[in-house]
């Protein structure tokens, strides 16, 4: 088992993707807002716990990276392959046939596409999977059965509300098989689990239901294109993406032969059983019912191939299985020779079906390395490159680059127009990034800083400063590139026109202070940075006061980049300053805002060691240690320097 487990995780290291879906970057905040602050459980997302908690486990263990948020996936898919061979075995599968099938389930294309980014679609899969294996393994003992199905389903649906379409499953399984005794352990422990949980939910946010009164996605689809959705799913699981790459690859069509020769000649048993209810009625529900729970509108969500995730184990263990049959009269050579072939069109399927997704994260490395080589004073890149650039890749303490994006702009003519009336303010020096961006899949793949969706070529101010492999999969396939600005206007980087208006009036120093204080107390910060940055010029008190103030501006906006710049900066100035306390602990929390918990927690000591004459700085320190302590922030590698010697 542990073999199958290893073999399943190799596969997954080695056709890694990476963070290529539309909700990640997301998915990544609610994260770095859980380690940072706890759940905010005003927060749809938040409340749904499910869909973070494994990420926020190996987080807070490891430290935030995007092996660590990978790392879920990688292990959790991996699981499911070990749990098909339990269940092969418990079916009466001889040992090394259960072997075979296992890695069936290994290396579907579809279980490897979802074990190789990350989705909460694989979180639910795995959990119905888990609970799928406990009716299975506990059939002689159900009270036991009925807890552990009931936990599994209670978890899934704080993931997603879909966890509840197996109950029409289960009801038909209790009654066919007269499971009166596990009925009754999944009524009551369901009763309990989510009677509890709701009392919490009233009792803290005054709703019983917080996950179901804000749904996250309604979409109405009109009668007309009914059809035409309903085909959707279908096409994804026969066909594949969008991009004409596999999902399921060979597996759907291995279960649909092997099942109509197996169902013709009456050979079907009672896992085959199981397994077509666990599917079949999964795909019907989640293919024909109201996904919103909204009965005004059929549909309710765009459908989207990970949404697919609960189906994959099923069918994957069952294509497997009926691998197994077809073979079991054959000599064990010749088993093994059909099921090498199989595993060779699973690889070959898979290898396929990740290749938009490698692509990306290949190209996406290399222009991470090179902006670290080059270390530019700005980088302007499309949102969401410039979002996991700032929040997950680039080190701030390794290369203080500013990051820029367009403002809420995706058409390519529109950003086209934005860079040319930008460039004019951009430092010389600064790098932008075309050909890759946005996330691969769900049709986003045209959007932003497309050179080839432009309507001219860059000006020649730009020189080419690297490529970095063909995007191949796009619709007008795009070399990712550096560009650098070859004629700048300075190393200033206001990221809002009213911060370079000179302030109206003549004002003495501490009238302008108590002018830019007036404006940041409103709230109105880019007036307020207006007249900081005059004072900034100068050498005298009101310069430090305005400096601490203008970093503070970009904190109360969480714009944490450019916060902790400005903080460096003032601190480099005025190394002895009266903020200096004050700097280094909003740095601290600048870096729990962007997940990087260590570097949070060695600033706080640092803060305690270098200003005792600050009490109140000092006991605000010692307040966010203790509580990164109560939930043991990076604790393992942390634990790991103090041995070998290497903390701070």
């Amino acid at each position: 088992m542990l073999g199958i487990f290893g073999i399943a995780l190799a596969i997954r290291v080695w056709l890694l993707q990476g963070l290529i879906l539309g909700d990640d970057a997301q998915e990544f905040g609610v994260l770095q807002h859980v380690l940072a602050n706890g759940p905010d459980l005003r927060d749809q997302l938040q409340v749904r716990f499910g869909g973070w908690v494994l990420n926020y486990v190996v987080c807070a263990l490891l430290g935030v990276s995007e092996t660590t948020v990978l790392l879920p996936s990688m292990l959790l898919s991996s699981a499911l392959a070990a749990l098909a061979y339990v269940l092969l075995v418990h079916w009466r599968y001889e040992r090394w046939r259960a072997a075979l099938g296992a890695l069936l389930v290994a290396t579907a294309p579809f279980e490897v596409m979802l074990g190789t980014c990350r989705t909460n679609d694989l979180v639910l899969g795995g959990t119905l999977a888990f609970g799928f294996g406990a009716l299975v393994l506990l059939e002689s003992r159900p009270v036991l059965q009925g807890v552990l199905v009931a936990l599994a389903l209670w978890f899934g649906f704080y993931v997603k509300l879909w966890a509840v379409y197996v109950l029409p499953g289960l009801g038909l399984y209790a009654l066919v098989g007269r499971r009166w005794r596990a009925a009754a352990s999944f009524v009551v422990t369901s009763a309990v689990v989510h009677g509890a949980t709701i009392a919490y939910w009233k009792v803290r946010l005054g709703s019983y239901t917080p996950f179901i009164d804000v749904h996250a996605a309604n979409f109405a689809v009109p009668a007309k294109d009914l059809l035409l959705e309903w085909g959707r799913y279908v096409g994804m699981i026969f066909v594949g993406s969008e991009f004409r790459t596999t999902l399921f690859g060979v597996v759907p069509w291995l279960l649909v032969l092997f099942l109509v020769v197996r169902a013709a000649r009456g050979r079907l048993d009672r896992a085959d059983g199981l397994l077509v209810g666990y599917w079949g009625l999964f795909f019907l529900l989640i293919e024909f019912f109201p996904n919103g729970f909204t009965f005004d509108r059929y549909y309710s969500v765009p459908r989207i191939f990970r949404y697919l995730a609960p189906l994959s184990f099923p069918i994957a263990l069952h294509a497997a299985k009926l691998t197994l049959d077809a073979t079991r009269s054959w000599r064990p050579a010749w088993t093994a020779i059909g099921v090498v072939v199989v595993l060779s069109a699973n690889l070959l399927g898979s290898i396929d079906a990740t290749e938009p997704g490698r692509v990306y994260r290949d190209s996406l490395h290399r222009v991470v390395r090179a902006i670290e080589q080059q270390a530019p004073p700005r980088v302007v890149a499309e949102i969401t490159l410039g979002y996991w650039l700032e929040s997950l890749y680039l080190d701030p303490d390794v290369v203080e680059t500013e990051v820029e994006t367009p403002p809420e702009i995706y058409a390519p003519l529109e950003v086209e127009r934005w860079v040319h009336s930008s460039e004019k303010r951009w430092p010389t020096g600064t790098l932008l990034v075309t050909g890759i961006g946005n996330y691969v899949h769900y049709g986003a793949h045209t959007q932003s800083l497309r050179l080839a969706w432009f309507s001219l070529p860059l000006g020649n101010h730009w020189d080419l400063a690297g490529e970095y492999g063909s995007v191949s999969y796009l619709p007008r396939p795009e070399t990712a590139r550096l560009w650098r600005l070859r004629h700048g206007v300075g190393a200033t980087s206001p990221l809002d026109e009213r911060d370079a208006l000179p302030p109206p009036g003549t004002l003495s120093p501490k009238e302008r202070l108590a002018a830019g204080q007036a404006r940041f107390d409103a709230a109105d910060y880019p007036a307020a940075r207006a007249h900081y940055r005059v004072l900034m010029a100068g050498s005298g008190p009101e310069a430090q006061d305005a400096s601490f103030f203008y970093a503070a501006s970009f904190f109360r906006q969480e714009q944490w980049q450019r916060a902790s710049h400005e903080f460096k900066r003032l601190h480099a100035r005025f190394p002895d300053g009266r903020w200096g306390a004050a700097a280094h602990w909003h740095l601290a929390i600048v870096d729990l805002r962007r997940g990087r918990v260590r570097r949070a927690r060695e600033r706080f000591a640092y803060v305690m060691r270098r200003y005792a004459n600050d009490p109140a700085t000092v006991a605000n320190a010692e307040a966010e240690l203790a509580r990164l302590r109560r939930r043991r922030g990076g604790l393992l590698v942390e634990l790991w320097w103090r041995l070998t010697g290497r903390a701070a």
